[in-house]
Order: structure tokens, then C-alpha cells, then sequence
């Protein structure tokens, strides 16, 4: 389903990727883990084009994105592969909550604005926000707003859905409810990636972890693998890091 071989990616003279390669099988969840700085968000937007690699391919389903030459049109056929949550939401502030979840729909998809809000609130009503459909963005709290984040990208029935520290910028309430609807996404088989620093979601919602630093996947294996029996000290000390609250340096 999902194949990176060899992704290189740097900004200037800043190596952010460094020969980094994976492989996840439909209707699996892969989690990236790591320190701040360490690439994963990076890695996470080189599947959906939005950061551009320097070499390498990314092959999702029978599509094939090869970083040494591509134009225009490969990134679209890449990034019509995907759907990309991100950590601050991203709602357009200017158009109402059922605008924001159609307008993906109507002019990524071409369907009629009927059948837009047809989906738009078989979603919303999903989510238990059909009452907050005509409201803006800065109208809802940061759970609420990270749900929609989520659904809007659903609607677009990706292939995969890519996941940006989905949970970072809430409290802990609304974290318990975006995990929740991410955790039921999963178990109905849809594929995703997802960056997080919530360890224990991840050893719980994950086939595949990838614990990534200075740009390389140092580990991968099972969350069992990985975040229970590792022996790698580099790996406990990020763990150790994170469950004592002082961030993962």
C-alpha cells in the first residue's frame, strides 16, 4: 500500500531526511515517534507532496512518485492519494463549518453542492456536530475544530489518512475525544500515518512504529518492539523524556 524507498529530503544544507525507507500494508495504522526536530513531520508531508524530497520514491497504491524527476501533474496524482490532518486545525476562518468540510469536495472532487452536504453532514451528524454546521471556526473549541479537521478529510475518501500531532494544541478533555474518533477511523481499516508524542495511543492504536532522529528510523517494529522490550538506550531515554513531561530532547 504505502513504499518510501530511500527519501532524502534538506533544506539548504540541513539534512532533514537521510535515506529513510518504510513499508506499511493497507488497512494498517504506522505511528512516527521521536524527539522535536527529529524530521517526522517532514516525513509525514513528503507523502502528500507538501514537502518536496530530494530523492527517493513514494509509492502509494499504483501510484509512484519518483523525487528525482517529477512535474505538476505527479504531485497532484500524489496528493490525491491522501488527506492531511493537521496540528492547528486549518479551517478556513471565513467560510461556516459545513463550508469547510464541501469546499474540498465541490472543487477537489467536483461534486454537486447537494451531494457536498450530503456527505458534509452524514459526517457531521458522525461526530455528534450537526448543530454547529452554520457556526465559524473561532466559534468552536480546539476539540471540536480538530474533529472537523478530521471528517473534512475523511469526506474526501482518501486512500490514507496522514495525521500532524493530532492532539497537540488541545486540552486534556478534548484529547480523549479526538483520540477516541481516530481510534474508531482505524478500527473500520482506514490506513493512516500518524506523528504523535502520545505513546501510550500509539502503543495502542499502531500495527507499525517508526521512531525516528536526525532524520533516520534508528527503530521499527511492533509497539511491543519498540516502546516495551527495546533495548535501545536512545529510545528509553526519549520514553523517560516524554512520561516525565520534560519533551523528548
Amino acid at each position: 500500500m504505502i513504499n518510501v524507498n530511500h527519501l532524502t529530503h534538506q533544506y539548504n544544507e540541513n539534512v532533514i531526511l537521510n535515506d529513510v525507507s518504510f513499508k506499511q500494508t493497507k488497512g494498517t495504522v504506522t505511528a512516527i515517534i521521536g524527539p522535536s526536530g527529529s524530521g517526522k513531520t517532514t516525513l509525514l508531508r513528503t507523502l502528500n507532496a507538501l514537502a518536496l524530497p530530494k530523492s527517493g520514491t513514494i509509492t502509494i497504491g499504483n501510484t509512484v512518485f519518483d523525487a528525482s524527476h517529477y512535474n505538476k501533474k505527479d504531485i497532484y496524482k500524489l496528493r490525491q492519494k491522501s488527506a492531511m490532518v493537521f496540528q492547528n486545525y486549518n479551517l478556513f476562518k471565513n467560510k461556516t463549518i459545513l463550508e469547510n468540510i464541501t469546499v474540498g469536495l465541490k472543487y477537489g472532487k467536483n461534486y454537486t453542492t447537494s451531494k457536498a452536504n450530503d456527505i458534509a453532514l452524514s459526517y457531521l451528524n458522525r461526530i455528534d456536530l450537526l448543530n454547529q454546521k452554520d457556526k465559524y471556526p473561532v466559534q468552536l473549541s480546539g476539540g471540536q475544530s480538530q474533529r472537523i479537521g478530521i471528517i473534512r478529510a475523511l469526506a474526501l475518501n482518501p486512500d490514507v489518512l496522514l495525521l500532524d500531532e493530532p492532539t497537540s494544541a488541545l486540552d486534556p478533555e478534548s484529547i480523549q475525544s479526538v483520540l477516541s474518533l481516530i481510534k474508531s477511523i482505524a478500527q473500520e481499516g482506514m490506513t493512516m500515518v500518524l506523528v504523535t508524542h502520545e505513546i501510550q495511543f500509539a502503543k495502542a492504536i499502531a500495527d507499525q512504529v517508526l521512531f525516528i532522529d536526525e532524520g533516520q528510523i534508528i527503530h521499527r517494529g511492533s509497539p511491543q518492539e519498540v516502546l516495551e522490550h527495546s533495548e535501545s538506550q536512545r529510545i528509553q531515554r526519549f520514553l523517560n523524556h516524554v512520561s516525565t513531561g520534560r519533551g523528548a530532547q
